[in-house]
């Protein structure tokens, strides 16, 4: 019961997070429409059906039943809303000028990017966790990974990509993940010795967090290494379990089972299920003490395999520290964030028709709400960080001249702008239907894709 409200709050927290940048999103559309004195019939969040709706002025405000969205209805921007032979009325979208409707059109993607920015410029005052060294510790390699058979080894440290000083784990896996079967070369330490080590990303797959034993492609690369990280027991074990049986509580570091390091949750699951119900030593740290137990696990009929109660997370090392910057540094810092944040997406388009980025990389609504509540209910610093992300890329992607966005009404009106005159009609129409069948059937394959990466965020 405890998980499935945890995985609702999860997603209304991520609902509530994507309908506040909607609507920004929308109040920009909505606030410079005014400003031209454009009559706007309808503001909505969402789509569909509307839920609640009410009227002030000439304007009906709603929330509506698809929440991935919403939209500015403005009197006369459609073309077809107009008599044959009229002319658009001054309160009319249409009866604006070029300059007037870009501003309009121009204003949404514009919030959307000025709150990042104003967002991550606060957040860097105010203090963030960042790396205390850049260099990266490696803490684990996965078993028949990339890494293990180029030679990295735990406790080598690397110090450059491609040539590049490391820049903490965060680039290091996002660097990885668009080098999907292309060589990478690494610059390792150990124990003081330099060394070269080529090594080339296979595409990441992770276990499907359900019974199915199934597995989930996630289209980036990957070569299994993963910094220095405690696992510890997340929540308090479920009541007359073994670990509760036992003594275990929450907090509890997981040292040891059976005398093995623990230093992955899927070695927890390999020790565990693979005592075929014999008791195991479990050691835990808590506080300063060690502590050693045994615990009989029992057999899930639900997840087919032995379990002893007890759900798990990463602490990592201290490896980060909270770093404060002045007004000057913190604006320095945001225009370096921003720009980043801003081309990445183009770096994914690129990698992508180089074929080290894989589609199923992408993410569509379903999988951004289960991810904006999943990191909301882990730590809001980081979900702020998040919200700063997704908000610049909505912006970014609504500028994109792809015909049905922002950023494609601007492309109709520079046309027009240079002709003295708008594309007709029937070819605006054209081109719309066309954008929009595209990006209908990419929606609906995206949301299949999102459904398959479902069970990776649910508690």
């Amino acid at each position: 019961m405890s998980n499935i409200l945890d995985n609702v709050l999860m997603f209304a927290l991520g609902l509530v997070a994507l309908s506040f940048l909607v609507f920004i999103h929308e109040l920009g559309h909505f606030a410079v429409a005014k400003w031209n004195k454009v009559k706007v019939n309808t503001f909505s969040i969402g789509f569909g059906k509307k839920l609640l709706r009410f009227k002030k002025g000439e304007t009906e405000y709603c929330l509506s039943a698809i929440p991935f969205g919403g939209y500015v209805a403005m009197a006369g921007e459609n073309p077809d809303s107009i008599e044959d032979g009229a002319k658009p009325s001054d309160r009319d979208f249409l009866g604006k000028s070029v300059g007037a409707r870009a501003a309009i059109a121009f204003a949404g993607p514009f919030v959307n990017i000025i709150f990042a920015f104003v967002l991550l410029v606060v957040l860097y005052m105010v203090g963030v966790q960042e790396p205390s060294t850049k260099d990266l510790i490696v803490g684990f390699v996965a078993k028949d990974s990339p890494a293990l058979q180029a030679g990295i080894l735990p406790g080598d440290t690397i110090t450059a990509m491609n040539g590049k000083p490391t820049q903490g784990w965060d680039d290091f896996r996002e660097q990885i993940g668009v080098s999907l079967g292309a060589e990478v070369m690494l610059e390792v330490h150990r124990g003081g010795t330099p060394l070269s080590i080529v090594v080339v990303p296979q595409e990441l797959v992770v276990p499907a967090q359900d019974s199915t034993g199934s597995e989930i492609k996630m289209g980036i690369g990957d070569i299994g290494v993963y910094p220095r990280n405690r696992v510890i027991v997340r929540e308090p074990p479920k009541e007359g379990s073994a670990a509760a049986k036992a003594g275990i509580v929450q907090g509890d570091t997981i040292y040891e089972i059976n005398g093995e390091h623990i230093s992955r949750y899927e070695e927890v699951v390999r020790q565990i299920d693979g005592s075929k119900g014999g008791e195991v030593k479990v050691t835990v740290i808590r506080g300063g003490d060690t502590l050693t137990m045994g615990l009989t696990p029992a057999y899930n009929e639900e997840y087919k395999r032995y379990m002893v109660g007890i759900q798990m997370g990463y602490v990592l090392f201290r490896e980060t520290h909270v770093v404060r910057r002045g007004p000057v540094e913190a604006l320095e810092k945001t225009c370096a964030t921003s720009w980043k944040m801003t081309t990445s997406i183009f770096r994914y388009f690129k990698r992508m028709f180089q074929g080290q980025v894989k589609v199923d990389a992408f993410s569509g609504p379903v999988s951004i709400v289960a991810v904006m509540g999943n990191v909301w209910m882990s730590g809001f610093q980081d979900f702020l960080m998040l919200l700063a992300l997704i908000s610049i890329n909505l912006g970014v992607m609504n500028l994109l001249p792809l015909a049905i966005t922002d950023g494609g009404l601007l492309m109709f009106l520079g046309i027009e702008k240079v002709r003295g005159r708008p594309l007709s009609l029937k070819t605006q129409s054209i081109i719309q239907n066309v954008a929009a069948a595209f990006f209908i059937s990419f929606f609906v394959f995206i949301t299949i894709l999102d459904f398959g990466k479902l069970s990776l965020f649910l508690r």
